[in-house]
Formats: C-alpha cells, sequence, structure tokens
C-alpha cells in the first residue's frame, strides 16, 4: 500500500525560499507518521530519474510549489498519470504567472493555492478540473527559531524588512512599446488599481478596455498577460513607496533589485541578497518585520505568519484576513501612504516591549488555526481527492 509523500525540492527558487519551505511541509508530514522523499528536481537528467522513483509504487502522493513538474510528460502521458500518482501544486502566486500550468485538465494535477484569493480566480476562470485548494502557507512550528521569543532587551532595536525590488520606470518603458489601445488600458489600469487587490484587476481592466473594442475573457493569452504586468508593477510601486518612506529608520533591507534607490545619508542599511536560512537564523534578533501583501485580501505574506513564529512584531498592510484575525497587531498595519506606514514602523520603534507582547499573543491565538501542522493535514485530505478530481 502506498504510503509515502515524495516532495520535488527544487533549488532554482529565489535565496532557496521554496526549499526551506518544503522542509518545512515534510516536518509537517513527518509529524502525522507519514514517509516523506524529498527529491532534488535537479540537473538535466531529473525527469527520468523521477519517473525511476515513481515506478516503484509505494508514492501515495507528491508535493511541488509553483508548477515545477506538473507538465512532464513521458509517452505522451502525463508522468503523474502514468505513475497513477497525484501531485499536489501548492502554488505562492497568481495564475497569470505560467498560466499553462495551472490549466492542465488531469485529475492527477491538483491545483493549490497559498492564498484563496489565487484558489477564486483557478475555479472561476481557468478551472481545468472543476477543483482547485486553498491552503495557507501557515504559521510555522516555533522550533525553527529555537531561541524566540527574546527579551526586548536581547534584540538589536531594529526592523528587518526582506524584499526584492524592481525600478518601476523601466516596466513603464516596456508598456510604451505596446500598442496604443493596449498601452493605453495598461497605465490607466495601473494609476486606478494602486490601492486594490488583485480581485479587481478583471473588472477594471474590462471596463477600460471594452470602449476601445476590446472585450477580453479571464482566460486570455492579453488578458493574463496584463494582469501580471500590473501585478509585477504594482508590488514594486507599493515596495518603492515604502523603502523611500522606512529610510530614515533603523531598518535592515535584505534582498536584490534596489540598485535604483538612493542610500546616502539613509539610516536604513542595505545588505543585498541573503540566503533564506540565514534569513531565519537572523529573524528573532529584531524588533520589527517589515512586509508587503501580494495584493491579497484572504490571506498574509508568509513572512507575516514568520514573523509571529519568531517572536516578531510584523509590520505590514491591513487586508480583510489580517484585519479579522489579528486584531491584536491593527495599530502596526498601513495602507500605502507615507503617513500610515510612518505611523506603523514608529508605534513598534516606541514601545517594542508593548509591540512584541501583542505579536507573542497573535501567535498563541493563531497557530492552531493557521500553522502548517495544519496545512499539512490539508494537503493530505485534498490529496485523497484525487479520484473525484474531474469536472462532469
Amino acid at each position: 500500500m502506498a504510503n509515502k509523500v515524495l516532495i520535488l525540492r527544487w533549488a532554482g527558487s529565489a535565496y532557496d525560499s521554496l526549499g526551506g519551505l518544503l522542509e518545512l511541509a515534510a516536518g509537517g508530514f513527518a509529524a502525522m507518521g507519514i514517509d516523506v522523499v524529498m527529491f532534488a528536481a535537479d540537473g538535466s537528467e531529473w525527469p527520468k530519474q523521477l519517473a525511476q522513483v515513481l515506478s516503484q509504487g509505494d508514492i501515495a502522493f507528491a508535493l511541488t510549489m509553483s508548477g515545477i513538474g506538473t507538465d512532464l510528460v513521458v509517452d505522451g502521458k502525463l508522468i503523474w498519470e502514468a505513475a497513477k500518482v497525484p501531485l499536489f501544486n501548492w502554488s505562492c502566486d497568481h495564475p497569470c504567472y505560467f498560466p499553462a500550468r495551472h490549466g492542465v485538465r488531469n485529475p492527477y494535477l491538483l491545483y493549490g493555492y497559498v492564498f484563496p484569493d489565487h484558489a477564486r480566480y483557478n475555479i472561476r476562470h481557468l478551472n481545468p478540473n472543476g477543483t482547485a485548494f486553498a491552503v495557507h502557507l501557515g504559521i510555522p512550528p516555533r522550533s525553527l527559531f529555537p531561541c524566540a521569543p527574546l527579551a526586548p532587551d536581547r534584540r538589536n532595536g531594529r526592523i528587518m524588512f526582506a524584499k526584492s525590488g524592481g525600478d518601476t520606470n523601466k516596466i513603464e518603458d516596456g508598456w510604451r512599446k505596446y500598442s496604443g489601445d493596449l498601452q493605453h488600458i495598461v497605465f490607466a489600469a495601473a494609476e486606478e488599481l494602486f490601492t486594490r487587490s488583485t480581485a479587481d484587476f478583471l473588472p477594471v481592466i474590462q471596463r477600460i478596455a471594452e470602449p476601445r473594442g476590446l472585450f477580453l475573457d479571464a482566460n486570455n493569452r492579453v488578458m493574463l498577460l496584463l494582469i501580471r504586468e500590473l501585478d509585477h508593477y504594482i508590488r514594486f510601486k507599493r515596495a518603492n513607496l515604502m523603502m523611500e518612506t522606512i529610510k530614515r529608520y533603523p531598518v535592515d533591507v535584505f534582498g536584490s533589485g534596489w540598485d535604483h534607490i538612493a542610500w546616502d545619508g539613509a539610516a536604513a542599511q542595505f545588505h543585498g541578497a541573503t540566503p533564506w536560512r540565514t534569513m531565519i537564523d537572523r529573524f528573532p534578533h529584531y524588533s520589527g518585520c517589515l512586509s508587503t501583501n501580494p495584493l491579497v485580501e484572504e490571506s498574509v505574506h508568509d513572512r507575516v505568519f514568520f514573523a509571529l513564529a519568531a517572536g516578531v512584531p510584523p509590520i505590514s498592510d491591513g487586508n480583510a484576513f489580517a484585519r479579522a484575525t489579528m486584531p491584536m497587531l491593527d495599530r502596526y498595519m498601513f495602507d500605502f501612504t507615507r503617513e500610515r506606514i510612518s505611523h506603523a514602523v514608529e508605534a513598534v520603534l516606541a514601545a517594542p516591549a508593548e509591540a512584541i507582547a501583542r505579536a507573542d499573543d497573535t501567535y498563541h491565538a493563531l497557530s492552531g488555526r493557521f500553522g502548517l501542522t495544519r496545512s499539512a493535514r490539508q494537503i493530505v485530505q485534498f490529496a485523497g481527492l484525487h479520484p473525484l478530481n474531474a469536472r462532469c
């Protein structure tokens, strides 16, 4: 009887973050008494090696992130169907990114999403199998941070901001090469959608496009391109606003893509790209953790969940999920104005002990409902539905 979970660990993600997250998921399965096989999706021969592993017949289901392995074909048939092993694809991004990985109709592909917002887009508009699954990335076990939570006087008095950046001027230069109608649509939508979530992108783009004679479906390449471009642009524009606002505060910035920011005279310090594991080790020593949500309303960025496990107050833009489940952290939430960002940062710096206590209370209130252990259980449950994972 199949009793193992195979996890495709891909080392190509930024800072090896996906690999780290999958290792945490593996720990959740192991805690349930399930054997885990970690498979390195690396090198030119890995698809062939994977087929050999699957042929052994003892794999109950496989787990991947961000579509790695979803399109592997052997003798004209999807490798997962050939091996009779369902693959749960746990995606962090909106289906507009690599949309082909979100739309293959096959019962052996289960489309899971870290953010319920993205699962809704899949099921309403791509709908390959009639099902999509939402599993929060969740709060990791506190054992990931052995020294957490540190007392306020044992911390460095600084705030962490781990985020990749981008120059929005360069993105706009690319848009100016579009045809006249597409150029109008994307620039007009970018201005209107700056404070909105991706759930609003489709109707706004359609409303701007239709007077120009362009009627777009949600599962159209032009529409998915526009959503992808706008998602990319607005995230970077928000991050740039944050960076220009927080430069005067004691913030340590980790990540790539910040060459367009002037750091002279800033209190903030730029440290460049840093491996995921290094960030985990440093996390508990900070007095606060800045992050931005990826234009969603129904969950929060994993950095918020990880900050809670590390005993570090999260400072982030507020959304419906955060306001409903984390009311004790409301004073550390902001919208995208300089004033609100400053107020949230200053609230942590002015009273770090209170902020730490509020973060710790929130951790204890939520770690059961939104913990990674519960996420692992959900994935096991959903993977078991694969015989019914098909449209009628």
